[in-house]
């Protein structure tokens, strides 16, 4: 009996992101715009020249693989680098919302990019229809009840790009927050998964991108929290690995966060848990007895140990091992001029980057030790420093982006302790194959066949395997807890 340990297994089905862990390394935040731009070296910052628009809230931004800024959205339109619309780029959502928000969205978490093979990627915006608008009245109470998506294909233009499907409807006549929006890759190591919450209960939406489709996976309804209507601040996040989904909205007051595990092959949450952020010191001297319990904001720490959990005037640190809660920070100057604390995200350098809600401050918060549990995480207040911006134009938050360089993993579950084994019992002839497996002593039992990125290509219960249509390559024949590495030539 030859035994190989998990480790191995997984190193064999595992894909190495090359260039993916560049497409976070440019930012486009605050008003007109200032570029932000990661290196090995530091920080580079240049002055904004996207000078008609507020990358405020809802920004997004995607780099190429060598790092250098692609495409960036300020929730309604998209840009490229030289901050001119890409073809068929403007105007994303309907026109009576776009106008009412006089064109760039006041709303976290209402766009993304995902990108795919051949150079193309998605879009995606959550939005009001001129219906429900009408229905509103310019009300910011009411929930979302479109999902888009758009698609742009950067070979188009002689490599400018063009978007080539605009305003494709995912949803319509919803009830979406206007927030809490955010991606996950597939466990394939290159689809997405996408999760939208939905308006006041805790609704889960899912959806999976792939190369040439989008479906719709359904819904997971959970009890609680409760979120309420008042949505205009709030985020989803991801741990690093995506075994781990978190969200929370300023509309519950309780402080609530909903954590979940997550199953990247299936798109699964389980394992619900509700934690809540405790109540914050008083911020206004005029209300003494008032305290603060407004979530805005969630960052995982890099290793996963830790949940950040932003409110709108203090930021905490809640540890997984021991569920334990650390106050790291207030306010860092007077109630009044406080800017308030946003949406918080992992920076390209390990570092958490903590925006504000608004007022003027042209800085950004960080915590530079996200792995280290209490006063050792480091918090620096402002310490993103943004004075290149024009006038009276502010820092934003980062924007949303999902861990592009998160690779595949092996679509099973397998157990920290767990051995796989090779069995001599478990026999496959003739291996190589070109044409016909033939499996013997698994007689009625499941056999299952998988590529080198855990994806299953054929389930059967009978004892041969057809490989005729299948390309060359090692693949791995699982029955029950027993696996063997074939060779299809």
């Amino acid at each position: 009996m030859k035994v190989f340990f998990v480790t191995i297994l997984l190193n064999l089905f595992t894909l190495l992101m090359m260039g993916q862990s560049k497409l976070a390394n440019e930012w486009v935040t605050g008003g007109g715009g200032a570029r932000v731009k990661f290196t090995p070296s530091g920080i580079v910052t240049a002055s904004n020249h996207f000078i008609l628009s507020y990358f405020s809230k809802g920004n997004s931004a995607i780099c190429d693989t060598n790092g250098n800024l692609l495409l960036c959205s300020d929730g309604y339109n998209v840009y490229d680098s030289n901050a001119n619309f890409v073809d068929g780029g403007d105007t994303l959502i309907p026109k009576d919302f776009y106008d009412h928000n006089n064109g760039w969205s006041l709303y976290s978490q209402s766009s993304i990019f995902l990108p795919m093979d051949s150079d193309k990627y998605y879009f995606i915006t959550p939005t009001m229809s001129d219906i429900r608008l009408a229905d509103c009245f310019g009300n910011n109470n009411c929930f979302f009840d479109l999902l888009l998506y758009n698609v742009i294909d950067m070979n188009a233009n002689a490599g400018a790009g063009k978007v080539i499907k605009r305003m494709q409807v995912l949803m319509d006549s919803a009830s979406l927050s206007k927030t809490q929006m955010m991606a996950c890759r597939h466990a394939n190591g290159k689809d997405w998964w996408l999760l939208k919450q939905g308006g006041d209960s805790n609704i889960v939406y899912k959806f999976l991108f792939t190369q040439d489709s989008v479906y719709n996976y359904g819904f997971q309804k959970f009890d609680s929290p409760v979120w309420g209507n008042w949505d205009l601040k709030g985020q989803s996040v991801f741990k690093q690995n995506g075994s781990q989904y978190a969200t929370t909205v300023q509309g519950n007051s309780t402080g609530e966060v909903f954590i979940a595990d997550f199953d990247r092959c299936y798109g699964i949450l389980s394992n619900p848990k509700v934690i809540a952020a405790p109540e914050g010191s008083q911020y206004n001297p005029n209300f003494p007895n008032y305290t603060e319990r407004l979530p805005e904001g969630l960052a995982y720490s890099p290793n996963g140990q830790f949940l950040y959990i932003v409110t709108q005037f203090n930021i905490y640190q809640y540890d997984f091992l021991d569920d334990s809660m650390y106050h790291v920070a207030g306010l860092d100057t007077t109630a009044q001029q406080f800017q308030q604390y946003n949406a918080s995200y992992l920076g390209p350098d390990g570092k958490l980057y903590i925006g504000n809600f608004g007022g003027l401050s042209k800085q950004m918060s960080i915590i530079n030790n996200p792995n280290v549990k209490g006063a050792g995480c480091n918090f620096c207040p402002r310490c993103l420093r943004l004075d290149s911006l024009l006038g009276t134009a502010y820092a934003g938050t980062p924007p949303c982006m999902p861990n592009y360089s998160l690779g595949a993993q092996v679509c099973w579950a397998l157990g920290n302790e767990e051995i796989l084994k090779m069995n001599d019992e478990l026999l496959v002839y003739p291996n190589p194959s070109s044409a016909i497996f033939y499996i013997k002593n698994a007689d009625g039992k499941k056999k299952e066949l998988y590529n080198v990125l855990g994806e299953m290509v054929f389930c059967t219960k009978k004892n041969e395997i057809n490989v005729r249509h299948f390309s060359r390559g090692v693949y791995y024949l699982r029955c029950e807890n027993e696996v063997v590495k074939v060779v299809v030539e």
